[in-house]
């Protein structure tokens, strides 16, 4: 049985309590069966989530990630060569995504989802390629689609974990593993109260949920064209949240991740509270006010508005925080908006 599995079918009580148990349900040859890193000679290997097996001689020492992939794997120890996709703001601040990331100790590769430097890349000399599986096909991948994800497959392995239609524990697992697998710490002691902060947070947001019957939930996204409305099943923390009963307004159409809607359709999913993407790559909420259809919205005018970040954080040090944040949110929300 998982650790994750329980009579609710996910329980965060048990919540990566056990590394052993990781270690002996993921088959990694070179993990350590008891969370602690594992020596480094001899082969490694490392099956992601798409089934493809990535190979070394030895445990690779140089890793290169997708920032986020990145930043679930800092806090384990292991400190990734460079980094890709968003990482610093356009007045040089640090994106969400890039988490405890020391930016002076790595090498940017590109600072964008369609930035990507095989110059910078091949610099590094890397053993090994960490990314998101963000669809059901091999190639959805974030940032190496197509040519790309060739031309770095050439270069070195890619490991890609999935965020698609998974609940955000078993994420976070999985990153868990593939940490430990590059000589990580799962019991260090940042670790071990980042663990114990994310159950409490989690019993904690699920009471508070509770204590809200009725209170109705709408996540979007935005550019000057659309407004996007999140579907819970795509998102890990979503699908998370919903689990621990938040009433998540499910976008419909035939795309995955959003349903695209335009602005003169803001109002088409009534909503107490409408959490809104906090990535600079979305609108704020300033320039979204400046859309008639939107800042009519009765959940607008009653300034029932939070943040939400379209890509999770990856281990429990970085999603303890936000799910603490969200508690407060539920517990000061109104619930007769949409009355």
């Amino acid at each position: 049985m998982s650790v994750f599995q329980g009579a609710a079918g996910l329980s965060r009580r048990g919540f990566l309590i056990g590394a052993g148990g990781l270690a002996a349900a993921a088959a990694l040859t070179a993990c350590g069966s008891d969370g602690k890193p594992a020596a480094s000679s001899g082969p490694w290997e490392f099956t992601d989530d798409r089934g493809q097996k990535a190979s070394r001689d030895q445990r690779p020492a140089r890793v290169v990630a997708y920032v986020s992939s990145g930043a679930a794997l800092w806090d384990y120890g292991v400190r990734p060569v460079g980094v890709f996709g968003p990482q610093k703001t356009a007045d040089g601040g640090k994106e969400i995504q890039a988490g405890n990331i020391d930016l002076t100790a790595v090498t940017s590769i590109g600072n964008a989802w369609d930035d990507f430097s095989m110059e910078k890349f091949a610099a590094t000399k890397p053993d090994l390629v960490i990314t998101g599986l963000t669809g059901a096909k091999p190639t959805d991948l974030w940032v190496l689609k197509d040519d790309l994800g060739t031309k770095v497959q050439q270069v070195a392995p890619i490991v890609a974990l999935s965020e698609y239609k998974v609940t955000l524990p078993k994420v976070i697992e999985r990153y868990e593993q593939l940490a430990v697998a590059l000589g990580g710490d799962a019991n260090s002691d940042v670790i071990k109260k980042g663990k114990d902060d994310f159950r409490q947070a989690s019993d904690d947001l699920e009471a508070a949920i509770k204590a809200k019957p009725g209170l109705k939930v709408l996540v979007v996204s935005s550019d000057k064209d659309n407004l996007y409305v999140g579907k819970p099943e795509f998102f890990a923390d979503l699908a998370y949240y919903r689990d621990l009963g938040l009433d998540i307004v499910n976008g419909g159409g035939t795309d995955d991740y959003f349903e695209t809607l335009s602005w003169e359709q803001a109002g088409k999913y009534p909503a107490d509270l409408i959490l809104t993407d906090s990535r600079t790559y979305a609108l704020s909420r300033r320039q979204m006010a400046q859309f008639p259809t939107w800042a009519q919205l009765p959940a607008v005018k009653a300034n029932q508005l939070a943040d939400w970040s379209t890509e999770p954080r990856f281990n429990p040090v970085l999603a303890a925080p936000v799910i603490r944040k969200l508690t407060e949110v539920v517990q000061g929300a109104r619930t007769d908006i949409t009355a």
